[in-house]
Formats: C-alpha cells, structure tokens, sequence
C-alpha cells in the first residue's frame, strides 16, 4: 500500500479539501480580489550571485598572526591559515555537532580578519544596496555583517542545511568568494525540496581566480557546498540584516496600495482571510521583530496589505495578525490499507508586532476550524503544504504501525476590526480572549456574557463532564475574569462564575495571583448573595486534578497541579483575603472559614495575621488551639513567634496557657530530636527514606549508590511512566536522580543515582531549629521571672 505523506484523505489543514493538483480559491468576492491583487507584488529574487565588480580584485585580505594572505590561496598559507583555525560546527535541532561526514571546513571568527584595501568598504556597500534591490528591499539600507571566514580543503564539504538567524532581524547569508583556483565547491541553493539554483563562482566562465565573486540566498533557504575536487578555498559568510525601524519604510507600491484600499474598504464585516507565508521563521524572531521581520515576497505582499489598510477609514480597517498553524495527522497501517487514525491542530497567535497571545488547540477534525486562504501564488494544495510537511514513524504500544504527518506553517490573518471581540472569541483561547477584552475596557455585559458562552463552548467549562463532576476554567481566564467582572457590576454574573466556572483555589499553583480580584469583587458585590459562591472558590480541592492551560508565552500546555503542597492552602488564602478587607461581615466569615478549614498555616506571616483576628475572640482563640494540638510537631514552626507574644499576655493559671505550654513543649521536643538526627554524619544509606515502591525503598536505605532497574516490554512507554508515578510520590526523605537510556523501542533502562541534596539541605535548617529551641526555651525562663515577680507582691 502506497503510503500517501502529504494528504492521506484529500483533507489539508485548517479546511482546504482536494486533490494535490487541485488549486484553492479563497471563499468570498473580496479575498479572491485581494488575492488577485496580491499576486502582482514584487517578490524579489530567491537566490542570486554573480562576479562582485564593485569589490576589488585583491582585497588585501589579512589575518592577525599570520598577515597578508595571497590570492589565490597556496598550499603553504592554506596551511598556516588552517593550524589557525577552528574545526566548523554544524547546529543540529538544539545541538552544536562535529562531523566531518556533514560538515568539513575550517573557520575563523571576524575579530581575527581585516581588509586593508581601502576600496573594500565602499565596494560592499555598493554591493548591499544592489542586494537590497534584488531582494525587493528597494530603498533599504540593509547591512551585511561579517560571520565568519571559511578555509575548505581537498573534501571540504556542506551537506544540505538551513543557516540559523545570527543577528537580530537577519534576512539572508552573503558569500563572498575571493579569487580561487579551486575545483568542485558549487553552492546548490534549494527551494521546495528542488534545486532552485546553482553558484560556481565564475569557474564555468574561467574568472575564478581573477575576480571576487558572490552568492546571496535567504536565511532559510536550503543549500548545500558540494565537495571540494582539489585546491582550497577560502569564503567570507556575511548575515544580510534589516536596519533598526523596518516597520517606518515606505516602498514604492502605490498603484497595488490604492487597489486594495479599494477592496478593503467594500469588505463585509463578517469576510476573513488568511494569508500563508513563504519563508520560515522562527518563533524568536517574530517575537522580536513582528511582521517585521518577514522576507522576500512574504514582506512585500504585507506591506501592501498594511498601507492600504491605512487608507481605509476607520469603520473598515482591518486587524492583522500573526498565526503559527501546526496540525499533526495519525495514520494507521491495518489490512485495510492506510486510515485516518487521529489528529490534532493548533494555531498559535502573536499580534502584528510581534507579543504573543497564545496557543490554541483547536480539535481533531482538519475543518473544525476553516481559515480562508488566499492564493496568490496560484499554487496547487501540494505546492503550498509540501515544503511544509515532515513525516515519520511514531512509536505506540498496541496500535501497530502508526505514520505521523506535521504540517507547520505560519500566516497573516486579518479580519475586520469592526468584529473584532467576536473573531478572537471564536479563533483564540479563551484566555487570550479574556485578556484582549481586559486591555480594551470598559466591555459591556453582554460581550462578558458571550466570553463565558465561548468558554463553555470550547472547553465545556461551566457544564458536568459524565461522571458528575464540574469542569472548571484555567487559572488565568479565571484571573481576567475577575477584572471584567468588575466592569459589568452585575451580581447574577458574579455568582454564576464563582459557582460554576473558578476553580477552587486550595493547594493551586500560582493560586494568590487571584486574590486581588477576588478582594475587590466582595467589595463591590452584597456578601450576603456572592460569600457562598466566594468561600467556594477560596476551599482546598479534594483530590489532585489536573488543569489544562495555554500560557501566552509557551508552545505546549501547561498542567497546573492541584493539591502540591508547595503552593498555599484554603487557609491562607483565606486568612490573606481577610487582611486585605475592611471590618464587617465579610471579614469575619472569612476569618471563620480560615479557622474551620483544617488550618493548615505554613507561613510565620500568615500566622501573625491569623493571631490579629482572632486574638479578640475567646471562642476562636479556643478553636485555634483545639487545632494546633492534633498537629505534627513539624507543622508548628509558623506559630513559635504567636506562642512567645500570645503566652506572654495570659495568666499562668489561665487553662489557654496551659494548653498553648503543652503545644509549645511538643514542638520544643521534636526540635531537639531533630537536631540531634540530622547533627549524624552523612552515609549512602538513608534510614528515613519513605513513600515510594519497595525495590526503590530497600535500594535508598541500602549502601549502593545506583541502581538499574529494565523495562523490556514496552520499554520506552512504561519507563516514562515509571518515573512520572515514582516522582508523584514525595516527599521521600532522600534524594535521587533518574535517567532513562532507550536501546530500542521496546527496551529502556531507568538508573537511580543517590546524591546529597536531601540530606544537605535538611542539615542547612540546623541554626534554623536552634534558634527556634531557644526562643521556646526562654518561655521558662520567662515564666520563671514572673511568677518571682508575683512573689514579691
């Protein structure tokens, strides 16, 4: 069976349906008139090169530590030049690798490299005016940056590649080639997986060795240095880069401008479109640099767009933005033939210049979200996604052969500002939407309300999933939400989003983020209707649960845990909101809820502050300490500074005291068993590890320092899952590294490494725990001297 890799179903991302040879036609009069219009820009050229005229023939090309070096290169000063070298690295995914098999040459940084031929500097720039041109960057003063001189050998090779951005706003790679008598060594630049053009430097004209010659191509063009026949060659790589303030050049595209003016300002409210971009691009520099730091024909055909849409009044402009578009398709292979097993797709948006506003997962269907794109180009469904796709084999346990496609590509979208709120409503997460409509306050009601609509609609957040349980929204559309809610002063809304849609916020990362909305919302609102739905949200979870969210600044979903111990409980968060309210109802039911809420206090400060409310009322005070009696010693520590001042104030007969002495005296004693166990020298063997499986637990309070253990069926799946329960499992007691090593796809090792941590960071509380012993001590000297005191009277 004839493994179809680009289009398995006649199915294409974000919509498209056809065959490969099939050419899209964007939906609507007016994207087909834009698109038509669009096709008439200027690109410029891909990849060029030629004979360098305006440079001079002999450079004076000098190298510090060896001097002036001849052109053509001879053997003894391709020597010299190469004992002062460096091998070339190659960069591989986010690795810098050595192989010569890839990569054969030598290189020296541009610190060590200077022309003293004083017509050099001006021949360059000469040079990179014409680049500009040629690159359809007519006008813009555009800067070539010395990277690096280049020394090949007989060998000397480049294997197919893709240059990284170098300098901030890179566009393209300049090669100069000096005079040479080398053989082989053509550049072979590539373009949708074909050979776009080949450069061999003036040989086939014989002006190699007489003249300086060039090659230009984009940063993200593939090429190849093919190998080196005989001689040497020696290379200046330079990075071609926009200048600082891109976004304020004007070209020249007047007649192309007034035509799409015209169009957009005819566009109904409710059109869109979508407009694929050529080049690659990394998310660094979209980040940096927006829509300005696109390239070649993707830079022309934006401009157009952007300065005819300034001539549009202002009830027809248009909103661009930026769009990531990643979709991966699952195909298993069955007696069937190939099938569409599963999918997945996600846009991620940045605006125009450049901020990013998150991704988002939109489903597992090709059209559950439909772009309209347009096609300028006029090319077929294969020519825009091909050079876009990679594929590959797909590890799975007991699916069988599973082939997975990955179409990645980035567009401008652009949709009337007029809908604007309804678009990113529909197109991005619900936390991008949130924030959007935060930073365009005041927002009615009924935008609110069409908000939590889409959230539900997208999430089920809000609704009962089958079991029962209500699904919750992400910590960071609950935290603007908090912020709209305040616009709309509508309490029926209020109520209806802390019940049903604000997590519980108990043990929750980052969970205090939250709680300035939350303050100002029981300000604003009647406590008596919104405190029920209010103590609901600031209450522990009952179990750990997992949150999806989609941060704004990151690529994959992030889990908020909650029910980590690390983050604060229902009673601190709790206590905090009380501190930050005025004296009346609220407080106190808040206080209330803080005190009946398991009380789990981790911090001295929010103690303090739990001592200051309740301090006045007696019955509080005696549910306090009917608390911190059936606790741990090892939960005490935030309350040793309440003990000294609160002791301090009661009478020695008083029955709190007492109870507070018993309280204090168990914490004294823990801390003086403490010390003593962790004052014990260090040994490999660690007697209080806890809390994991029994093979591990005897191999932690053993003497060995490592331990294997192999997972051989399903290896790989069950061995990241091994870790994954084992590291859920904390604290233990002890500390240990694991690494997994896969030798096959069914065959992974798990090794355990004991190391220090555990034990030195408990050691490191030693002057800590003392301190405290001390302070806990002095309550009987105190008392001492008071009852002295009493005697004397």
């Amino acid at each position: 069976m004839v493994y179809n890799e680009y289009s398995p179903n006649g199915q294409w991302p974000f919509g498209g349906e056809g065959g490969p040879d099939d050419k899209p036609v964007p939906s609507g009069d007016t994207a087909v008139k834009i698109s038509e219009i669009l096709a008439s820009v200027d690109a410029g050229e891909y990849t060029f090169g030629g004979c360098a005229e305006t440079l001079p023939a002999l450079p004076g090309l000098y190298v510090d530590g060896i001097g002036l070096i001849s052109l053509p290169l001879t053997q003894d000063q391709a020597t010299d030049l190469i004992a002062k070298c460096q091998k070339s690295p190659f960069g591989h995914n986010m690795d810098t690798k050595m192989d010569e098999s890839v990569r054969k040459s030598w290189q020296l940084s541009p610190d060590q490299v200077q022309m003293k031929n004083p017509s050099w500097q001006s021949g360059m720039e000469k040079l990179t005016e014409t680049i500009g041109d040629r690159l359809g960057y007519k006008g813009v003063k555009l800067q070539c940056l010395l990277y690096k001189l280049l020394v090949y050998e007989e060998g000397g090779h480049f294997t197919k590649h893709q240059d990284t951005e170098k300098e901030d706003g890179m566009i393209g790679t300049l090669v100069v080639q000096p005079p040479s008598s080398h053989g082989g060594g053509d550049l072979v630049v590539y373009r949708n997986g074909e050979v776009s053009c080949r450069h061999d430097f003036g040989k086939s004209e014989g002006t190699a060795g007489y003249f300086n010659h060039y090659a230009v191509h984009y940063a993200d063009a593939e090429h190849a240095l093919e190998k080196i026949t005989k001689g040497y060659r020696l290379a200046l790589v330079y990075s071609v880069c926009l200048p600082t303030g891109m976004q304020d050049i004007k070209r020249n595209l007047d007649s192309v401008v007034t035509d799409l003016a015209r169009v957009i300002q005819g566009m109904d409210t409710e059109e869109s479109f979508a407009l694929l971009l050529s080049h690659q691009y990394t998310e660094k520099s979209i980040e940096e640099m927006g829509c300005g730091a696109l390239k070649g024909v993707d830079n022309a055909r934006f401009r157009a767009l952007d300065e005819a849409n300034a001539l549009a009044p202002s009830d027809h402009k248009l909103r661009f933005f930026i769009a990531k578009l990643s979709q991966d398709v699952d195909n298993l292979l069955d007696e069937d033939g190939w099938a569409n097993w599963f999918g997945d797709q996600a846009i991620h948006w940045y605006s125009a210049s450049g901020d990013t506003l998150g991704r988002f997962p939109i489903g597992y269907s090709f059209s559950e979200t439909e772009l309209n794109f347009l096609n300028p180009g006029h090319e077929t469904f294969l020519e825009l996604w091909k050079a876009y796709t990679s594929t590959g084999d797909v590890y799975t346990r007991n699916e069988g052969m599973v082939r997975r496609t990955t179409y990645l590509r980035f567009a401008v979208v652009a949709w009337p500002e007029a809908k604007y709120i309804e678009n990113v409503l529909y197109f991005m997460p619900p936390e991008t939407a949130a924030e959007l409509l935060v930073a365009r306050r005041p927002i009615d009601i009924k935008i609110v309300k069409q908000l939590l609509e889409a959230a539900s609609k997208k999430h089920r957040w809000g609704l009962k999933d089958s079991y029962g349980n209500l699904l919750k929204a992400s910590l960071r559309f609950s935290r603007a939400m908090c912020d709209l809610l305040l616009d709309t002063n509508d309490l029926n809304l209020a109520v209806e989003f802390f019940s049903n849609f604000c997590l519980r916020l108990g043990y929750l990362e980052e969970n205090k983020t939250l709680l300035p909305g939350i303050m100002k919302a029981i300000q604003m609102f009647d406590w008596s209707v919104i405190g029920e739905a209010v103590l609901g949200v600031l209450g522990d979870t009952n179990k750990m649960v997992l949150v999806e969210e989609y941060p704004e600044d990151e690529e994959k979903p992030k889990l908020t845990k909650v029910g980590g111990f690390g983050n604060d409980s229902s009673s601190e968060l709790l206590l905090q909101v009380a501190s930050g309210l005025s004296d009346g109802e609220a407080k106190q039911c808040v206080v209330k809820a803080a005190v009946g809420n398991g009380l789990d206090v981790r911090s001295a400060t929010v103690a303090r502050v739990l001592w200051e409310h309740v301090s006045t009322h007696t019955e509080l005070v005696a549910e306090v300490v009917a608390k911190l009696q059936q606790k741990q010693p090892h939960e005490l520590v935030p309350f040793t500074d309440c003990f000294l001042q609160y002791i301090a104030d009661l009478d020695e007969e008083d029955e709190m005291c007492s109870q507070l002495r018993g309280i204090a005296d168990k914490r004294r004693e823990w801390l003086r068993e403490e010390i003593q166990r962790l004052e014990k020298p260090f040994s490999w063997e660690m007697p209080y590890a806890k809390k994991t499986k029994d093979k591990i637990l005897g191999f932690l309070r053993g003497p060995d320092e490592t331990m294997t253990m192999e997972f051989k069926k399903h290896g790989v799946y069950v061995a990241n899952n091994f870790v994954k329960e084992i590291l859920s499992r904390g604290p233990w007691h002890a500390s240990v590294t694991m690494e997994i090593d896969t030798i096959a796809k069914k065959a992974s090792y798990v090794k355990f490494t004991k190391t220090r941590k555990w034990f030195d960071d408990e050691t490191a509380k030693i002057p800590e725990y003392k301190l405290e012993l001390e302070l806990l001590d002095n309550l009987d000297t105190f008392s001492n001297e008071r009852k002295k005191v009493q005697l004397t009277k």
